[in-house]
């Protein structure tokens, strides 16, 4: 009797979907991850238990406003009928001073500089954009969401990585043929409105979309400091064009 061919138990999701869990237990390369660098900083995985990608912002003449991104090395993202994403990275920072740092988690267009505005301007208003940042002057999480010349900011109610690690994701679930809605969660929790207290959820129209990186980076909010980006793990998965 011939041998039956066994497929994974997964095949079945797995041909609907493309996906990554990123540990990082090896150096980056331009395949996968691409690193945007415009100060002379890193972007570099050294040893840590676990595996930890390691954002440096600038080199040692610290600079107001040096800046590192780290994004996948396409545009793999749209926001569209019937596509649902998800994205999301584990993350740490610690700042030298309080409240001179930018960084931001999350699914945007043509990933590179200035995508994290200078002096604490938040996401650049350009483009196709889902994600959740923090801002020099700030201290709290922001949400944002931005397509075709429409944009949409809500300030959380829960204070920005300190010490620990947090987990920042935002999974984009379309609701009709025209619109998707983008959930924003922290360690697994809807991020809260500050004013209302209501969970933060933006309606998007997706005409005119782009297609857009999943991506994460920092910019310095202050020439005396050179915090970096811990980057734990990383992950994305999405709706495959044609199932």
């Amino acid at each position: 009797m011939a041998n039956l061919l066994k497929f994974p138990l997964d095949w079945e999701s797995k041909r609907q979907q493309f996906d990554r869990f990123e540990d990082f237990l090896d150096d980056i390369v331009d395949t996968q991850w691409v690193g945007t660098i415009t100060d002379t900083g890193t972007a570099l995985v050294g040893d840590a238990v676990g595996g930890i990608l390691v954002l440096t912002p600038s080199d040692g003449t610290v600079a107001d406003n040096d800046e590192v991104y780290v994004a996948t090395a396409n545009e793999l993202f749209k926001f569209a009928a019937d596509r649902p994403f998800v994205g999301g990275a584990r993350i740490q920072f610690t700042e030298t001073a309080a409240g001179v740092y930018n960084c931001f988690v999350g699914f945007a267009n043509a990933i590179a500089a200035n995508t994290l505005v200078d002096d604490g301007g938040g996401m650049r208003a350009s483009g196709s954009i889902a994600a959740i940042y923090k801002v020099d002057g700030g201290t709290n999480w922001v949400c944002v969401t931005r397509n075709n010349g429409t944009a949409t900011t809500s300030t959380s109610s829960l204070a920005a990585a300190s010490a620990s690690y947090q987990n920042l994701e935002i999974e984009i679930l379309p609701f009709s043929s025209t619109q998707v809605k983008v959930v924003f969660r922290v360690d697994g929790v809807s991020l809260k409105d500050s004013t209302t207290g209501l969970d933060i959820v933006h309606t998007v129209t997706v005409a005119s979309a782009t297609e857009m990186q999943f991506g994460f980076g920092a910019k310095l909010g202050a020439a005396t400091n050179n915090d970096v980006l811990n980057v734990d793990a990383a992950w994305y998965a999405g709706s495959r064009a044609t199932l």
